[in-house]
């Protein structure tokens, strides 16, 4: 096994072990406050204040589609933005601030 296999498993894991452990806690939230009459949730604004973090997104997708033809190095580029997307999806459930005190 090479070190870049051994590198991209590790951190796939480690993804994977943050998503998993983000979304139980979000699905136990989500179970706690579903009947919760005083529950109010506003995500109007959510494209006004995130657009730039989309518009990176679109764009680091492009960027990498674009140089997997320019250079076989680049095609570990998309796997690492897999990695990270996932681990980011993960992290958003502990960042995110608990609808209820």
């Amino acid at each position: 096994m090479s070190i870049l296999m051994t590198v991209f498993l590790v951190l796939g894991a480690a993804a994977t072990i943050l998503f998993v452990a983000g979304y139980v806690r979000g699905v136990r939230e989500a179970i706690a406050t579903h009947a919760d009459p005083e529950l109010e949730v506003d995500d109007s604004g959510d494209v006004n204040a995130f657009w730039w973090q989309i518009a990176l997104a679109v764009i680091a997708a492009a960027v990498t589609i674009g140089l997997a033809g320019v250079n076989p190095a680049f095609i570990y580029l998309g796997p690492l933005l897999v990695i990270g997307t996932a681990a980011m999806n993960g992290l958003a459930f502990f960042v995110d601030k608990p609808p209820r005190g």
